[in-house]
């Protein structure tokens, strides 16, 4: 009996765990300090299972806009955004209590 017990648990865990969903990082996200003469802002959009990352910048006092070439990232097993910088991996995460986008030293709030 105390085998069926475990088997079970174990197949409900596994169930839970597959149905776990990464958080959804598409969309435009607003850095959240405040720079005097540009906007910047990353525009996540989805790829099949991965991601494109396009990082703007917006001159406040010409409006134009530069759009740097779209970086691929994917979700990582524990659920981070991860971004291949070159340099090194650079993982982006949703704060649960804010639901800012969180990494690279920044912190973003999602456009409306």
């Amino acid at each position: 009996m105390k085998y069926i017990q475990y088997f079970s648990a174990i197949t409900l865990l596994l169930l839970l765990t597959a149905c776990a969903k990464a958080p959804d990082y598409q969309g435009t996200w607003k850095n959240t300090l405040e720079n005097p003469k540009l906007e910047n802002s990353l525009v996540i959009a989805k790829n099949g299972d991965n991601y494109f990352i396009t990082n703007t910048l917006k001159d406040k006092a010409t409006g134009k806009t530069e759009k740097k070439n779209p970086v691929p990232a994917s979700v990582s097993k524990n659920g981070l955004l991860e971004v291949n910088a070159g340099a090194g991996v650079v993982d982006f995460a949703i704060d649960e209590k804010t639901g800012n986008l969180v990494g690279s030293g920044s912190i973003y709030k999602k456009a409306k």
